[in-house]
């Protein structure tokens, strides 16, 4: 049958469990400087992707910059081998020995030498041409050479 179970804590308050209620972040709110540091970090990429973007943007211009450059240097280039090529073939027309003769004779106007025209002298080793200093020193000279051939035109 049945019997009644014995109250042992009948004369005594029975004690609950305290009221335990479950909040985030708590009391030193670690949600907040948590959210706060993936802003920082958002903000960091973004700046850290601009800077790269100018970064690109910048080198691509300076890369066209010199892609012109090379471009004007290889105009000059292949101007100054033409000229280059041009020059050396008038040099080599110029100094063909047969051509030599044309072109002193009719551009410049020059004549073949007569060999009786032309007068050798042999100097001896103790020769020596004095130059003169002064413009009364070259009068003199010219005055004593003058009077020596004076001189020698009257010897039989």
């Amino acid at each position: 049958m049945t019997s009644a179970a014995y109250e042992i804590n009948r004369g005594q308050s029975v004690r609950r469990a305290p009221r335990v209620r479950v909040v985030r972040g708590g009391r030193f709110q670690f949600g907040k400087a948590k959210e706060v540091m993936r802003q920082f970090a958002a903000v960091l990429v973004v700046v850290v992707l601009l800077a790269l973007i100018t970064a690109i943007v910048a080198a691509q211009a300076k890369l066209t910059e010199l892609s012109g450059d090379i471009d004007a240097k290889r105009s000059e280039l292949a101007t100054a081998q033409t000229k280059y090529e041009y020059l050396s073939g008038q040099m080599d027309s110029i100094s063909n020995s047969a051509n030599i003769d044309e072109v002193a004779q009719n551009r410049l106007g020059l004549v073949k030498t007569d060999p009786s025209q032309v007068t050798y002298l042999r100097l001896d080793d103790e020769s020596v041409i004095e130059k003169s200093d002064s413009k009364t020193d070259e009068i003199l000279d010219d005055l004593y050479t003058a009077a020596l051939s004076l001189i020698g035109s009257f010897e039989p």
